[in-house]
């Protein structure tokens, strides 16, 4: 039994009301009626994960368009003039519509144009298409195969316990079953793999980066996922940073692209100046021949 309104566990039985009967919070000190009660929380890998409609993907959940632009988007704007202006007119690598506003794209510096949020949601529903019948083609048995060959080739660790990562840097291996599909990720935090698998389950993919590339070849990103979707996880501890990178990016290269989720090569963090491991990035992304 959990509290309705703050989740937690400590929670005990507080006599009856009309019949129902009631239990008070020990942390919260609120009192609710348990036939109303409906679990806000459940576990997953031994850690506790809200309830949402995004638990696990579905089409209803991946897409959601909207005109405003992300963090991130309004940050590639900014730097690309900026950019932009330092060169004077030089050539860059940066393309014009992120610094030549508005276009067909951006509106403005906050906002996607209509026309593009309506093209751009009937290419990412068609993405999702095409990699749910690509997903479907795959047997599953000789995915599992493939699978436990190559994490006993590379020695890693099966766990059912997410604490276990807590605070532990490496490499681990989300496997989605039911897609027969896995995403090779790293961790080089004080927080963990613990930390960055939680960060998958819990985000939302933007909606003006569901596409990694042409609606034919794009894969979906992990972000995508839910929790729920993520039935195994694999790991390999490492301590230095260089390895990390090393290693995620031959496993990565190594793995068979049709069970892969990852959307570009791996072991690029090592590149100390930001914009040339965007550059190196933007240049890595991994297709997928989907029709």
């Amino acid at each position: 039994m959990q509290c309705k309104n703050c989740g937690s566990d400590h929670v005990q039985k507080d006599g009856k009301h009309n019949g129902l009967q009631r239990y008070k919070c020990l942390e919260c000190n609120k009192r609710f009626d348990g036939e109303e009660y409906q679990p806000m929380f459940f576990c997953h890998f031994n850690v506790r994960i809200k309830k949402t409609d995004r638990n696990r993907i579905t089409r209803d959940n991946y897409c959601i368009p909207t005109n405003e632009l992300d963090y991130k988007e309004k940050k590639n704007i900014r730097i690309a003039k900026e950019i932009h202006a330092r060169k004077q007119g030089e050539a860059t690598l940066i393309p014009e519509f992120y610094y030549n506003l508005p276009n067909r794209v951006f509106a403005d510096e906050e906002h996607y144009t209509d026309e593009w949020v309506e093209e751009h949601y009937r290419a990412c529903m068609e993405n999702f298409d095409l990699n749910m019948a690509f997903f479907s083609e795959l047997n599953y048995a000789d995915f599992d195969k493939y699978l436990m060959r190559f994490v006993k080739k590379n020695k890693f660790i099966e766990t059912g316990d997410l604490n276990v990562l807590d605070g532990k840097r490496g490499i681990y291996i989300l496997v989605l079953d039911e897609y027969k599909q896995v995403y090779i990720g790293k961790s080089e935090s004080a927080g963990g793999m613990k930390q960055r698998i939680l960060s998958h389950w819990s985000k939302r993919k933007e909606f003006g980066r569901l596409l990694n590339g042409r609606v034919e070849t794009s894969i979906l990103s992990i972000d995508s996922f839910g929790a729920l979707d993520t039935t195994r996880i694999f790991y390999k501890e490492l301590k230095w940073y260089q390895d990390i990178d090393e290693c995620e990016g031959k496993l990565v290269e190594e793995f068979n692209s049709d069970y892969r989720l990852n959307r570009v090569a791996g072991g690029l963090n090592a590149e100390g100046e930001p914009a040339a491991r965007n550059l190196m990035l933007m240049g890595s992304v991994q297709e997928r021949k989907l029709k």
